[in-house]
């Protein structure tokens, strides 16, 4: 079935919830650089997992936030930047609206680590004002051990997890012909710059460059979908087993 909330008409989802769908996914991304990778790259791997988990989770799936708060890469041509409090209010907003339609379980699926923080705040307070079920996922941070052992190391800012992903997607969102392992920098601790020296952002020195390599794409995003969907849904069967 269609699970993509602003696909469907008010009838139908008045058919829908809270009868027999309880859970949203709530997609969050920014628009900031990423090496030769698409600046929505942070817009479209949240959506590709929604979307590959909504059917499982039995789920609906919002439309994304497109627009996060980005720092660091700010100044990179065609990066955007919402104020922290215009953010926090914004989605929690959102998060009330979905409430109010009769969803009792939101996922919010994060795409941006510039984000974490506000998400934070924003699911603790919709959690306690309005006793709703809420969960942050910031997926590259829950695949950590995962993609450590596909890949052999962590990735990291538009390198090899998040590059493999958009590249599955749609490979004109990854320019192999634009790429320059010049564009990267390793994130060591002890300095914060504005605007960092680099859009590919590597965790570990010398580690996380972006491959080409579409079938290896393909699975590794296979194997992300199939990973947060499990955490997801053991998340949810815990809040139903309690009762919430």
């Amino acid at each position: 079935m269609e699970r993509r909330l602003h696909h469907l008409s008010w009838l139908k989802v008045r058919e829908l919830v809270p009868a027999t769908i309880t859970t949203v996914i709530l997609p969050v991304g920014t628009v900031e650089a990423h090496g030769s990778a698409c600046l929505g790259t942070d817009i479209f791997i949240p959506e590709v997992i929604a979307g590959g988990i909504g059917e499982r989770l039995n789920a609906l799936v919002a439309p994304t936030v497109n627009y996060g708060i980005t720092r660091s890469l700010y100044r990179y041509n065609g990066g955007c930047t919402i104020d922290e409090k215009t953010f926090g209010a914004y989605v929690g907003d959102i998060l009330v609206s979905l409430a109010d339609v009769g969803f009792r379980y939101v996922i919010i699926m994060n795409g941006h680590g510039g984000n974490n923080s506000a998400l934070k705040t924003v699911a603790a307070d919709f959690h306690r004002q309005h006793n709703s079920c809420v969960a942050v996922i910031h997926w590259w941070e829950l695949c950590h051990d995962m993609t450590k052992e596909f890949f052999g190391h962590v990735g990291g800012h538009a390198g090899t997890d998040e590059a493999a992903v958009v590249h599955a997607l749609d490979p004109s969102l990854l320019d192999k012909d634009a790429y320059d392992p010049k564009l990267a920098y390793y994130m060591r601790p002890g300095a914060d710059i504005y605007p960092v020296p680099g859009t590919i952002l590597l965790y570990q020195e010398g580690e996380g460059y972006p491959e080409f390599d579409l079938a290896k794409a393909k699975q590794y995003r296979d194997k992300l979908v199939q990973t947060v969907g499990d955490f997801a849904e053991m998340v949810l069967g815990r809040w139903r087993q309690a009762g919430f």
